[in-house]
């Protein structure tokens, strides 16, 4: 008997004593009809000899594989964690398997990623990363030639986005970000906040500056400008959200402005970030110092005190996007709700 690991093809068709192109009908599930004898023996045959299909020669026969190809910007990122959870749930129930690769949170990689990506032959591709503002060629022509290749492509786009919503074959599954984040800015109003600063992450990433132009939007709205100091970019995480809370701390501290009865920051662990700043310096988070953030990620629960946020399915956001790459749901867009928690309640 062949080793395993060289056992053809050929050597089931050997084996069964029929040709190699009934042999491989029989094993890859031909429309082309095979007699049921024939298709016992060359089974048969495969078991015996322990033949295992190379699936990457299948996928050059066929022009994809059964693999759903999921390009986060971080997958230690909650945000993109849930969203995942939910795209390999869609995946399974579309007889998909999905392989999960990042670009580190660096937008640059992109491209490269999905040129990797390429060269797996996947059946569906969903992008889910925050890409920058006034780029986007090379990366929509990485994703062009994925659709040329037959691969089913939905991205998540914020409603200021479009680096490849506008790319031919190109399914996106928008986030709205601007109505979500204005609508907070309301909330808080309502809630009696009239100061406010924004942790604005990476002002160059679409969902970050989303976010922040839409609640600069709400509060506009109100006759509340956001002063220009009050406004503080930072990294796109817990750390960034903490440095970012620092330096207002430390500007009201030495004088150069009052701290504002509010904080939005455009991501929940940003919002983490900050409230771990104020509790540092001996105030209260949600007393002192309202803190709101944006995803009403679900591993942030237990935050104290509970974070006002505006609500995103993110689970839902990925199986949608799942079912966007495959052709199976027309509709594309996502809305948030926005939610009062303990740390706004004043």
């Amino acid at each position: 008997m062949p080793e395993r690991s060289s056992v053809t093809l050929a050597d089931v068709a050997a084996r069964a004593g029929v040709s190699l192109a009934t042999a491989s009908r029989a094993l890859n599930g031909s429309v082309r009809k095979v007699r049921q004898e024939s298709v016992d023996r060359v089974h048969a045959a495969a078991q015996e000899l322990r033949y295992t299909a190379n699936v990457q020669a299948q996928a050059v026969a066929r022009g994809t594989t059964t693999t759903l190809a999921l390009v986060v910007g971080d997958i230690a990122d909650p945000y993109f964690a849930a969203i995942a959870a939910g795209a390999i749930r869609a995946a399974d129930d579309a007889g998909l398997v999905v392989t999960i690769t990042s670009t580190g949170g660096d937008p640059s990689r992109e491209a490269a990623v999905l040129g990797v990506v390429a060269g797996l032959r996947p059946r569906a591709v969903v992008l889910a990363v925050s890409r920058r503002l006034g780029g986007g060629a090379e990366l929509a022509s990485a994703v062009s030639g994925l659709v040329a290749a037959g691969a089913g492509v939905s991205a998540l786009v914020s409603d200021l986005d479009g680096a490849v919503a506008g790319v031919s074959g190109v399914q996106p599954l928008v986030i709205r970000n601007l109505s979500g984040a204005a609508a907070l800015a309301g909330a808080l109003v309502e809630q009696g906040h009239d100061s406010f600063a924004v942790l604005a992450g990476d002002p160059s990433l679409a969902t970050a500056h989303a976010r922040y132009e839409g609640f600069v939007a709400g509060l506009a709205a109100h006759g509340i400008r956001v002063p220009d100091a009050a406004v503080v970019p930072s990294e796109f995480t817990r750390d960034g959200g903490y440095r970012a809370m620092v330096s207002l701390l430390d500007r009201a501290a030495a004088g150069s402005g009052a701290l504002p009865r509010c904080v939005f920051a455009v991501t929940d662990l940003m919002a983490v970030g900050a409230v771990a700043a104020i509790r540092e310096r001996g105030l209260v988070p949600g007393v002192d110092v309202g803190v709101a953030g944006f995803d009403d990620v679900r591993m942030l629960a237990d935050v104290v005190p509970a974070l006002s946020t505006v609500r995103l399915p993110l689970e839902e956001i990925g199986e949608r996007a799942v079912r966007r790459a495959l052709g199976l749901e027309a509709d594309g867009a996502i809305d948030g709700e926005v939610v009062l928690r303990a740390s706004t309640a004043r």
